[in-house]
């Protein structure tokens, strides 16, 4: 309880002094300044444990083929020639639009450029179908080197780039590792081997950063994109494949 008056030695009662005002705002002052410090050090410890936590990266769509109208070359899309677009066209089935490739004689590769670094997104989600491999095909073999649906992921630059294939193989079997009779830094691994049943798509997933690091024995730069290859020329004789729904995975 407040005291007004403090007894002095004689006896008498005086007023009790009062409280210097400049203490009482400079306590006030404190006051505030310690409540200001504490919601900022828990701001602060609030934000810490937020970017403690490890970042998940989503599932990139990088195509699925929807936006294009059918019969139509894919724009997102480039081919090494003219050719690809008598090669590669957009069908539907089942109100599912995908793309087509029907290569006569031909290998006109096509590429979708997409940066990134792979140790973000390892992994890459597709389908396909094939309808006819190219007979007497081998993808060790120069002057047999065709096949019909393969899938390439594209590192480090795109004048002198390393590269991971994944092939629908006409004789190898499945889990073959080759590399190029061609280019020397392009690696494959055969995915599906064998004239498959043409109505029934296949779903893969394949973590391309592990299989860099076998194929290569190294890390990898940067991912520069993805292409796909339905190619005939070598045996001079046809191929046909269906492809669609190509997902980056985390």
């Amino acid at each position: 309880m407040t005291r007004l008056f403090t007894a002095m030695s004689n006896g008498k009662f005086v007023p009790a002094p009062a409280k210097d005002w400049r203490h009482t705002i400079r306590g006030l002052a404190l006051d505030r300044w310690q409540a200001q410090s504490v919601f900022a050090l828990s701001v602060y410890i609030l934000a810490l444990s937020l970017f403690s936590v490890d970042f998940t990266w989503a599932a990139t769509v990088l195509e699925n083929f929807e936006q294009y109208g059918n019969n139509g070359f894919p724009s997102k899309w480039r081919g090494s020639n003219d050719d690809a677009k008598t090669i590669y066209r957009i069908e539907s089935e089942n109100s599912n639009r995908f793309l087509r490739a029907r290569a006569d004689n031909k290998a006109v590769q096509i590429g979708l450029e997409h940066i990134f670094d792979p140790k973000n997104q390892p992994r890459l989600k597709w389908r396909w179908r094939v309808s006819q491999i190219p007979p007497g095909a081998d993808e060790r073999v120069s002057g047999k080197h065709d096949a019909a649906a393969q899938v390439y992921i594209i590192f480090d630059n795109q004048v002198w780039p390393r590269v991971v294939k994944y092939t629908w193989s006409s004789s190898l079997p499945v889990g073959t590792q080759f590399t190029s009779p061609l280019y020397s830094r392009n690696k494959g691994i055969v995915r599906r081997s064998g004239q498959p049943d043409n109505k029934r798509w296949y779903e893969e997933e394949v973590n391309f950063l592990d299989d860099f690091k076998k194929l290569f024995g190294e890390e990898p730069g940067k991912v520069q994109g993805i292409a796909i290859l339905t190619s005939s020329d070598a045996t001079k004789t046809a191929a046909a494949a269906d492809y669609d729904d190509f997902v980056l995975l985390p």
